[in-house]
């Protein structure tokens, strides 16, 4: 493995690659993990996140380089992986299949939107994340993983035709438009809106989620 990023293994059995979100890390996973104990769970730190190396490079935090990262990681895995993200990381995960087309071969998309396709809706979302980093638990260069640059997720959606998850929490008020939306145009998408659950919806209710990974690893097993 060549990439610098802290990853965590755990359990055996089919392959799951998590990926966390802004503002936490791999631990964010574990009431999940606990429940797949019968899985190969895999967790990373973003850069500057968790116990991954913080780098001073603007560079590294950059989606092209966060999406390499993922290619490392899943060249030490064994085949089928299931991708779950949560919020920046299930972004990270649409954007990963959109340009590296069967690299994995399911994905459980968690409190996740799609980004923007207006460039002042981009901007506007990156001068937050720009005046919200300090509170965000890591090195304001960090932050600069959330960035938005462009509409390509958003516009090039509909060519997700892998085995996909959408879990949303129905207080994520941030997000539930997001998955209305997700759900309106990736149709064959299992869709799970969780009563009682906000972003964090692995913390609070970590069986809805675990459900929809062992719903997409069973897709993926074929």
């Amino acid at each position: 493995m060549t990439t610098d990023l802290n990853v965590q293994t755990t359990g055996g059995g089919p392959t799951v690659l998590f990926i966390h979100g802004l503002d936490s890390d791999a631990a964010v996973w574990t009431p999940v993990i606990e429940l797949l104990d019968d899985h190969t769970c895999v967790a990373i730190d973003l850069p500057g996140h968790g116990e991954s190396p913080v780098s001073d490079d603007p560079a590294r935090y950059e989606r092209e380089s966060l999406l390499a990262d993922i290619d490392d990681v899943l060249a030490d895995l064994d085949d089928p992986v299931v991708l779950v993200g949560h919020s920046l990381g299930g972004y990270l995960g649409m954007a990963h299949a959109l340009t590296r087309p069967d690299a994995v071969a399911a994905m459980v998309l968690v409190s996740t939107g799609p980004g923007f396709r207006d460039p002042d809706a981009r901007e506007s979302w990156n001068q937050r994340v720009r005046e919200n980093a300090q509170d965000y638990g890591v090195p304001e260069v960090a932050a600069a993983v959330a960035f938005h640059v462009d509409a390509m997720v958003i516009d090039r959606m509909t060519e997700l035709t892998l085995p996909l998850a959408l879990v949303i929490g129905d207080e994520d008020r941030a997000y539930l438009g997001a998955n209305d939306y997700m759900e309106k145009k990736l149709p064959h998408a299992e869709r799970t809106t969780v009563d009682g659950a906000r972003h964090y919806v692995m913390r609070s209710h970590p069986e809805a989620v675990a459900a929809s990974v062992r719903s997409m690893t069973a897709a993926a097993a074929g």
